[in-house]
């Protein structure tokens, strides 16, 4: 069981690295747009996510749209290092032999739901600057990444419900004479 654990938690340390890479690189993005003022830069950051229908696409490459895209964005992977970090620590706790204690269940809730909040609101994200460069076909390239995450973060509320119930059993073990 620990090397199982010790796998996920190793992973879980991979996920917090390439997020926090991911940051570092918005943010650059997000200084570049603010120190340059060439609108071919902002166009080809948006187009290597957004593919507009038509060529005749209005132009809506704002220095300051792109800006406050590349800082959501970075605020969104922040709020997901946290959830994971609060999975992680859920785990190193187990790992350590503590399979229920008393805030277990409500810190598998909070990653969980963390993970759930964090999946919609990339969702809104992406499909909401995406109706700006008219393109439709976000709505399903989002879709996959998006139900992994959601439905990753309702595993991890099952989790919190099993721990719940386990520390409840637990303490009735220890209640009975």
């Amino acid at each position: 069981m620990k090397h199982h654990l010790n796998i996920i938690i190793l992973a879980l340390r991979a996920v917090i690295t390439f997020a926090a890479g991911m940051i570092l690189y918005y943010i650059g993005y997000a200084y570049l747009f603010i120190s340059n003022d060439e609108t071919a830069l902002i166009k080809d950051f948006f187009y290597d996510y957004f593919t507009p229908i038509t060529s005749a696409v209005p132009d809506v490459n704002n220095k300051w749209f792109a800006i406050a895209f590349c800082v959501v964005y970075s605020a969104l992977l922040v709020y997901a290092i946290v959830g994971v970090t609060r999975l992680c620590n859920c785990l190193i706790s187990i790992r350590k032999g503590k399979m229920f204690y008393h805030t277990q269940g409500n810190e598998f809730r909070r990653a969980g739901s963390t993970f759930i909040i964090f999946a919609k609101s990339r969702y809104i994200l992406f499909c909401t600057t995406a109706v700006l460069y008219f393109d439709v076909t976000i709505f399903f390239r989002q879709l996959p990444s998006f139900l992994l995450l959601y439905l990753l973060g309702k595993l991890i509320l099952l989790l919190a419900h099993i721990t719940e119930k386990g520390e409840f059993i637990q303490e009735e073990n220890e209640l009975t004479i």
